[in-house]
């Protein structure tokens, strides 16, 4: 874990700000490609959506991010496990533990079938990206549960 606070509210915000423009990056790929119906919907559907959807979750994520990391603890370890603080442990474990573990194994399943259907690069795109909030979430945990 880090001695502050600050790299994990870095990522907070990279994770809030890229979901948009991974969006603004992926749908053209798509549209590019060849595989959406010539009389479907428009793609800036889905693109403006990650907008919306990003302004409506930034408030309850930033909310999570303050009241985990308002009091940081420096030495805290990304496996923490507290035995004077057993409701905390197991609340923060299982919400956000289980949570990152939801991201892993649907990461797993989606490059495995991915893997076997032969889908293009940028399938991947969101894959990672969906990656990426797992070292958030275990960073929220373990400071979660060693708040000063």
């Amino acid at each position: 874990m880090p001695t502050r606070a600050w790299p994990l509210w870095l990522l907070t915000m990279a994770l809030l700000g890229f979901f948009p423009i991974l969006n603004f990056i992926y749908w053209p790929l798509v549209l590019r490609s060849g595989v959406l119906p010539p009389h479907g919907d428009s793609i800036s559907i889905p693109m403006f959506g990650s907008v919306l959807a990003t302004l409506l979750v930034s408030p309850f994520i930033l909310g999570v991010a303050w009241l985990c990391l308002r009091r940081y603890n420096p030495q805290s370890r990304l496996f923490t496990m507290r035995r004077d603080r057993p409701i905390r442990t197991i609340a923060a474990t299982v919400i956000f533990g289980g949570t990152a573990a939801l991201f892993v194994f649907g990461v797993v399943f989606s490059v495995v079938t991915g893997l076997r259907d032969a889908r293009p690069w940028y399938e991947y795109l969101l894959t990672g990206y969906a990656l990426a909030w797992v070292p958030w979430l275990l960073g929220v945990r373990a400071a979660a549960i060693d708040q000063n």
